[in-house]
């Protein structure tokens, strides 16, 4: 399994543990790794001072707060002209909406080197967003509607189908079983059979006013985000049918909607991020908030984590285990003078499509926290975001060994205690699985 370099190089702290008896007494800042630099240093006697020191060390990091727990570190960039504006990852390909560039599809096997493997571009509309059912790919086009591509060769795609916009724009695109959910813009909700792909044939529509931008799908309900109409949420258990049976407006416009248990997470523009209890779809209830600025264009959601496409504010990382309280553990520090529009996230990578700037690509890198925690024992611990080991070495330009300790799931983190405090010089790191 490979090392996570831009994790490691980019730590705001390294530890190197010395003890006497069963305190560690010195730390070292080693943020650049081939010079550590002790900064702080003990006498064990004062080893009170020295765990206040060492915790307060610890705290120190993004002026984001102490609950920064994920540092997005920009690690891959590519830009083959248009506009990126959506995007979905499948195995180890990315497939981006790139406006008047049509489709791109991208190989990310290494993430900080995207090779563009394949592209087309039919009608040249403006490629809003793709989703991807099994090697078919489904790309809205605004005007020109949804273009349907074989992509069982991501460097040849096909197109094989079409769907017309009728009176609306392609916008937003979800698949589930048999069938395309489509976001069309003031046209409302647009249903397809896909059973056959090369054949999509319109069964179902349903507009009550707004502007459809973004869906998604779970179960027999369907969720839209309807601009300043805000959420609407539809019954389509008969697709030939949809019935509207529930909406809810908190001031928007609504842009994006993502699905995670019983809630629904909407991108809500210069309204910021809104949570929602949707276990009664007739009843969506309001539970929880967030606003930082910017304008919430995009979302994703991945565990216990919620992540923002946040137009020129970049992207943001919340921690929502609790769904009621979204705290901040993460936010890029820039954004490269463009507009983040969407974000997609696969494994500890997150990929942003940021408009003129094209797809950036970002290592999701745990922030390791570290401590006593009892009569000579030590605990090292980390956001559970993603597969993640524990290393150590005793010279910076020797090997690591991987600690064969298993971690134990704490809340949202990953823990590992030592039974020891650590002894002599040793560094920690943590690699991607």
């Amino acid at each position: 399994m490979p090392f996570f370099g831009p994790f490691v190089a980019n730590f705001k702290i390294r530890l190197a543990l010395r003890r006497s008896f069963c305190f560690p007494a010195c730390i070292l800042n080693t943020m650049q790794l081939d010079h550590p630099i002790r900064v702080l240093k003990f006498p064990v006697q004062r080893r009170a001072i020295a765990l206040v020191l060492l915790a307060l060390t610890l705290l120190i990091g993004s002026r984001e707060g102490a609950m920064a727990q994920i540092i997005p570190t920009n690690v891959g960039h590519t830009n083959d002209g248009g506009f990126a504006t959506g995007l979905t990852v499948a195995g180890n390909y990315l497939y981006l909406a790139n406006q008047s560039d049509g489709l791109r599809i991208y190989d990310v096997s290494n993430a900080a080197n995207p090779i563009n493997v394949g592209h087309t571009n039919i009608n040249g509309a403006f490629a809003q967003s793709v989703a991807i059912v099994g090697t078919t790919a489904y790309l809205a086009n605004h005007v020109d509607g949804v273009r349907v591509y074989d992509v069982s060769n991501p460097t040849n795609p096909v197109s094989i189908g079409h769907i017309s916009s009728s009176s609306g724009k392609a916008i937003g695109v979800a698949a589930s079983g048999n069938y395309l959910y489509l976001a069309n813009d003031n046209d409302g909700l647009r249903i397809y059979d896909i059973s056959t792909p090369s054949n999509p044939v319109n069964v179902g529509h349903i507009n009550n006013g707004g502007r459809a931008t973004g869906v998604a799908v779970s179960g027999t309900h369907v969720y839209l985000a309807n601009g300043t109409d805000g959420l609407r949420i539809y019954d389509v258990s008969i697709p030939t049918a949809p019935v509207n049976v529930g909406s809810t407006n908190n001031g928007g416009p609504a842009n994006a909607v993502a699905l995670s248990g019983h809630f629904a997470y909407l991108a809500n523009d210069t309204d910021g991020l809104r949570v929602y209890d949707v276990s009664d779809p007739a009843k969506p209830v309001n539970v929880g908030s967030v606003n930082e600025g910017g304008r919430a264009t995009g979302i994703t959601v991945a565990g216990n984590y919620a992540y923002l496409a946040n137009a020129t504010n970049g992207f943001r990382i919340y921690d929502i285990s609790n769904p009621a309280s979204p705290v901040n553990v993460g936010h890029t520090s820039t954004n490269f003078g463009d507009s983040a529009n969407a974000v997609a996230v696969s494994g500890s990578y997150a990929f942003l499509a940021n408009n003129a700037d094209g797809l950036r690509i970002y290592a999701l890198q745990p922030q390791l926290s570290s401590g006593p925690t009892g009569t000579n024992t030590f605990s090292f611990s980390w956001p559970a975001f993603a597969p993640f080991a524990l290393q150590k070495t005793t010279n910076l330009t020797a090997s690591w060994a991987t600690l064969t300790n298993q971690p134990i799931p704490i809340g949202v983190s990953n823990q590992i205690v030592l039974s020891s405090s650590p002894v002599g010089g040793q560094f920690y790191r943590l690699i991607s699985q």
